[in-house]
């Protein structure tokens, strides 16, 4: 039986130990607020999930073979420095936390001396709707062995090789597009809201997914953006200004303007006789439109 420590008990922490208790491994939990908790609480919330073993940090590191950090993005450090006095060589300490390339990489530094392997772990997708099976990308030395063993108990591990930060770096620019496309559609039910056409709209864009499916839309959108972004530029203009109307702050709104009226700027549609079939093409292209004016 793998002896598994979970160090935070939010949302991540909770569903990650529940399932791996569920699946037979031995799971301790830790969560920095309780340790102002006396014993008696300690053994009333034992009670409560009895297929979780709450314990205080340093028995839960004398225990545990592998830890796995699941606090907030602020407090990645902390948790790690917290550990570093009984971290021992044989285990495995995984941070699970969004935290940028950069900080894993310090992290794996400050575990090193310890002779404790350091794993970095992201993870993909939405726990609150995929649960346990959010997969996560683990990177380092030991990424390999950590996802045969986080798998064998029921979770989504995948090796993401050697080297830390890749993992994480995937996850942040995941982001790009996911938070991105979080904070459009708030921007777009708030307006949907203040012209009475909230439903419509929603209906008419989770229509419009559903069916000819993301994939083929999306690559449309980035494709034709070649030949098309000065017209989109104007049209936006004209969204800006019933924005402004409706007295809804246009932060997304603003960004896409600039976007676009970047793409103009640099006249990307010199750089193609027709629209292009390929993605990657207008993305390079793109690209090296914006190095060079960089260069100026």
């Amino acid at each position: 039986m793998t002896h598994i420590g979970v160090l935070g008990f939010g949302e991540a922490g909770s569903t990650f130990a529940a399932a791996l208790a569920a699946a037979g491994a031995a799971v301790s939990c830790y969560d920095r607020l309780w340790d102002a908790d006396d014993d008696a609480s300690l053994a009333a919330r034992n009670a409560a999930y009895p297929e979780i073993d709450f314990r205080r940090l340093p028995a839960l590191l004398d225990a545990t073979e592998i830890i796995l950090s699941t606090v907030t993005t602020t407090a990645a450090r902390d948790a790690a420095r917290a550990c570093l006095p009984c971290l021992k060589s044989g285990q495995v300490y995984c941070d699970l936390n969004s935290t940028a390339p950069a900080v894993k990489r310090e992290l794996a530094e400050l575990v090193a001396p310890s002779g404790a392997g350091f794993v970095e772990g992201a993870i993909l997708g939405a726990i609150g709707v995929s649960g346990a099976r959010t997969q996560i990308l683990l990177g380092g030395a030991r990424a390999g062995e950590l996802a045969l063993r986080l798998n064998e108990y029921g979770l989504d591990a995948v090796d993401y090789g050697p080297e830390i930060g890749r993992a994480s770096t995937f996850k942040l620019l995941r982001s790009v597009f996911s938070k991105g496309l979080e904070a459009l559609l708030l921007e777009f039910l708030l307006a949907g809201e203040r012209a009475g056409l909230r439903d419509e709209l929603w209906h008419e864009v989770t229509a419009l997914m559903a069916g000819d499916g993301f994939e083929p839309v999306a690559r449309n959108w980035v494709c034709s953006h070649a030949l098309a972004h000065d017209r989109r530029y104007h049209e936006m203009v004209q969204v800006r200004e019933l924005l402004a109307e409706l007295g809804v702050d246009p932060v997304m709104t603003d960004a896409t303007l600039r976007l676009f009226e970047r793409s103009t700027r640099y006249d990307l549609s010199a750089e193609f006789a027709a629209r292009p079939d390929d993605m990657g093409e207008v993305v390079t292209r793109l690209l090296g439109r914006i190095s060079r004016e960089s260069q100026k």
